[in-house]
């Protein structure tokens, strides 16, 4: 996984998000089986927490679309496994 902020895996934090990643693409693939195929997939709550999955090779757009910068060192790992 990458974030924008260095967070350590194990942490509470890092537990967090392998929970939603793997949530949303639990989600993303009933989706898929039942609406059909879709590159974006976002959800919004009447809150207004807002939620967008969508495969990594649109990331970049994306975040420069919504001029988010990288503070600090990302780290990565992946929530689904080795790949």
């Amino acid at each position: 996984m990458e974030t924008n902020k260095a967070i350590d895996p194990e942490s509470e934090l890092g537990k967090k998000a392998t929970a939603l990643l793997n949530a949303a693409y639990d989600y993303w693939e009933i989706y898929q089986k039942e609406l059909g195929c879709a590159a974006v997939i976002w959800l919004e709550a009447d809150n207004g927490h807002f939620i967008l999955f969508t495969r990594s090779e649109y990331k970049d757009e994306i975040l420069r679309s919504a001029s988010i910068e990288c503070r600090g060192e990302p780290v990565m790992f992946s929530p689904f496994g080795s790949e």
